[in-house]
């Protein structure tokens, strides 16, 4: 009995997500890194991959894979049941030593807003786009790294140049941050959403690389993320 309760607790304290499902594909059980997780990927996508990659007969199938979900990136995978009752899924996350820092020499204390109009007034100048604006205004002024953040927001917009509308939502992460030099910081994102099929090139990413900001590419939306350092 107390053995079972140890490998519980092991689970639940486990940095790789954990997840049971019913064969109707709702979710059993998980631990905490997997409640995280299901912040940026649905039950029924994690249990999709699960099927798809279970083996034919009871027992258990581990895989290398790569999946990117959010900011949380995996190696692996690791599919199992022993009836026709339960499934598993667990994910292997990839861990990076690496430790973020920032030059603050080069930050300038800047309204957010102010910049967006300024890369919106230089990047669209004989566009036609009308941009729907939801912008929480209880942001404060911010230390940014200006030259970087135009230049990679003028880069955002020119990917909408064209279009007829796009909405463009600024805002704090809830329950989410940051950590740049063993300091925890929130998070704004802009959003930028179109109805159609986005194509972007790479240079966005490596632009985004550069500047320390994370980008994330969806179908249809660009999601921009800085730390708020005040």
């Amino acid at each position: 009995m107390l053995e079972q309760k140890f490998y519980t607790e092991l689970l639940e304290h486990d940095l790789n997500p954990f997840l049971i499902f019913n064969s109707n594909g709702k979710l059993k059980s998980c631990n905490k890194e997997a409640e995280f997780l299901l912040n940026f990927v649905g039950v029924k996508t994690l249990f999709e991959l699960a099927i798809s990659n279970a083996s034919q007969n009871y027992g258990f199938n581990q895989k290398y894979i790569s999946l990117q979900y959010n900011k949380l990136f995996f190696y692996a995978i690791l599919v199992g049941y022993e009836n026709d009752d339960e499934l598993v899924l667990r994910l292997y996350k990839v861990v990076s030593n690496q430790v973020n820092k920032i030059n603050q020499e080069k930050l300038k204390l800047v309204n957010i807003f102010s910049l967006i109009d300024l890369s919106k007034s230089s990047s669209l100048i004989e566009s036609n786009l009308k941009i729907e604006e939801l912008y929480d205004i209880s942001i404060p002024e911010m230390k940014i790294n200006i030259n970087d953040f135009l230049i990679l927001l003028n880069n955002c917009f020119l990917y909408f140049k064209d279009d007829v509308y796009i909405s463009l939502q600024v805002h704090i992460k809830v329950g989410e941050y940051e950590v740049i030099d063993n300091k925890k910081y929130k998070i704004v994102a802009l959003e930028f959403s179109t109805d159609r099929k986005l194509t972007i090139d790479k240079n966005l990413e490596e632009k985004a690389k550069i500047a320390n900001y994370n980008i994330f590419i969806y179908q249809n939306k660009i999601i921009l993320e800085l730390p708020i350092i005040l």
